[in-house]
């Protein structure tokens, strides 16, 4: 087991600069934080801290962990966290985990010694991880998930998707397809309820649940599109479970000689940037990602400052009308 004097050789600091990193980091530089939080980390050191010293030992920096840094939709979402966190003094560390296997160990190392206060995760919808015994103790607030009882805010997968599917029976649409990933389940679900609400078919040949990232996402809506044409199942209309899906199948309809949205409607979710831009501009559903931020890190900060938080709160959506459906 490392101990505190393993860390100073490390960092090439004092052993007393360790100990004020941890217990009194407001009043070390910047630079020497850096350096300690980095050896403690390499050596896998976690301080000891009395329920006492944890109460007087807040660093005034949260962790921000999202599972794609490309995607503009987690983006957002770290901005309202930021932007929120700065009114009440906090600074942000921003990280990854991968989806396959939840690795949280080395940001709970960082909360554990006092490298920061407190995690927001953004799960993503419809994604459930087992249990980080070592993250027991942490202040976590999630979101769009719930995780090991903690706080998460959330929106409401069915109404959202049950919209959707009333706005394009309203506009005479009865044949819909849809087109997901493959951790889909509430709105699949949601989607196959809305149908039946409505008295239309469901027709798995008009539905994929494909990859949700990186190059994967567009390779499966070429191959719904094909898949269509080649059994001759033309939708008059497709839900998407993102705006990047919703981009993607629109390319491959029109390539084909397909006109969206005169022979087929298309609609995404979360209105992030790409559809505005994106011609025709996609009707879509809009999550409200950079307020969820918000409020996450409301949340974590009061928890950190030990006030009592909800356990969940429900933010809704709404229907923005382009020209795609």
């Amino acid at each position: 087991m490392p101990s505190i004097k393993d860390v100073a050789r490390e960092a090439h600091v004092s052993i007393a600069t360790v100990s004020r990193v941890f217990n009194n980091p407001r009043v070390v530089s910047d630079e020497t934080k850096t350096k300690v939080y980095f050896a403690a980390e390499k050596l896998g050191y976690t301080p000891n801290f009395s329920a006492k010293t944890l109460k007087k030992s807040i660093v005034g920096t949260m962790i921000v962990i999202v599972p794609d840094i490309s995607n503009t939709f987690f983006i957002d979402i770290v901005r309202g966290v930021q932007n929120y966190a700065e009114t009440r003094g906090y600074n942000i560390l921003m990280g990854r985990f991968d989806i396959h296997r939840f690795d949280l160990q080395r940001y709970v190392r960082l909360v554990k010694s006092k490298a920061a206060d407190g995690m927001v995760i953004a799960i993503g919808h419809n994604r459930h991880f087992a249990p980080v015994p070592e993250a027991k103790d942490i202040p976590i607030v999630t979101i769009e998930e719930e995780f090991m009882g903690n706080p998460y805010v959330y929106i409401d997968n069915y109404q959202a998707i049950n919209e959707i599917v009333e706005y394009l029976v309203s506009k005479k649409r009865k044949r819909i397809g849809f087109l997901g990933f493959k951790s889909e389940r509430e709105r699949f679900l949601a989607f196959k309820n809305a149908l039946m609400k409505n008295k239309l078919e469901f027709d798995e040949e008009l539905t994929k649940k494909g990859a949700e990232s990186g190059e994967a996402v567009y390779t499966g809506a070429r191959e719904y599109v094909e898949r269509i044409l080649r059994i001759g199942k033309i939708p008059d209309s497709i839900v998407c479970a993102s705006d990047v899906l919703a981009a993607s199948v629109i390319k491959w309809l029109t390539k084909n000689g397909l006109r969206v949205p005169q022979d087929v409607a298309v609609t995404g979710f979360d209105n992030i940037e790409v559809a505005e831009l994106f011609q025709p501009g996609i009707t879509t559903v809009e999550q409200p990602r950079e307020t969820m931020g918000r409020e996450a890190a409301r949340l974590l900060i009061n928890k950190i400052e030990g006030h009592e938080v909800p356990k969940k709160i429900a933010f809704q959506t709404r229907i923005v009308i382009r020209e795609s459906a």
